[in-house]
């Protein structure tokens, strides 16, 4: 286990490999959830022997993951954060696994050159947008049905292969709010967005919205900012969210909230 709790990446099913990996975890959501007062009852929980349970409970103690409250053993805060981190970073390993195993005979994509039925191409995302390449190899690709022009909507079947999703970076732009100035903010701000791809411009709260609309013309999501935010993530779209301070802890909550949890990154508008 990662002695600190935030490297939940470490979490996932390939960390699991790892000897005692799993009955880490199983040992912290024991006596989480359970009442312990004798080593022997964890041992018995989790069918292991005592002695190796007495091991695990001395290497846990020793980062502080859990400790001795009243006779009865109980995770610490850190063993909390732990155990609650590991348990959303493999459920969400496990969600994207299961997601990407689903059976689809065919789709539809957008077609990057003119296409014609028959035609091999490879699918992959661009920008978020499932594309078709005229061509074979790659991790996917199939067989086009229905062709059409350059930037048409084409159909493709004989589907072999996984397309790969890389999800792309939140950054999180933060104006201070008691400061505000909008003769200071917009040019500050206008000169960080020419600085940042912008798949999606998104403005938390009304002042965000204000000093984003008379810093550039790109369209700018007001509405649903966390779930429009996470999604365009997740197909590999850069996202670009600006807040203030007063409304960052909100925002970061609802980013977070569920599981995968999205690269995020936070700058101060200076």
């Amino acid at each position: 286990m990662p002695e600190d709790p935030s490297e939940s990446v470490r979490w996932g099913l390939d960390a699991l490999r790892r000897s005692g990996r799993v009955t880490e975890l199983l040992f912290l959501y024991e006596v989480a959830t359970g009442t312990h007062s004798r080593l022997r009852s964890i041992a018995k929980a989790l069918g292991i022997s005592v002695q190796a349970t007495s091991l695990l409970y001395r290497e846990l103690a020793q980062r502080e993951w859990i400790t001795q409250s009243d006779g009865v053993y109980r995770p610490t805060i850190q063993g909390t954060e732990a155990l609650h981190a590991g348990l959303s970073t493999l459920t969400g390993d496990l969600e994207d696994r299961l997601a990407r195993l689903r059976i689809i005979r065919k789709c539809r994509a957008i077609a990057a050159a003119d296409l014609e039925k028959g035609d091999r191409v490879r699918l992959e995302l661009r920008e978020g947008t499932l594309t078709a390449t005229r061509g074979e190899g790659g991790p996917s690709q199939g067989r086009v049905a229905r062709g059409g022009r350059k930037g048409d909507l084409v159909e493709v079947v004989d589907l072999q292969g996984i397309v790969p999703i890389t999800s792309a970076k939140i950054l999180i732009m933060v104006i201070s709010s008691p400061s505000l100035n909008p003769d200071r903010d917009v040019p500050l701000l206008r000169r960080a967005l020419s600085r940042e791809p912008l798949g999606l411009l998104a403005a938390d709260g009304l002042e965000a919205w204000y000093l984003a609309s008379r810093a550039t013309r790109v369209p700018i999501l007001r509405f649903g900012v966390a779930m429009a935010a996470r999604e365009a993530s997740q197909v590999g779209v850069p996202v670009t969210v600006l807040t203030t301070d007063d409304l960052l802890p909100s925002l970061l909550q609802r980013l977070t909230e569920r599981s995968p949890q999205p690269p995020l990154e936070i700058k101060t508008l200076t």
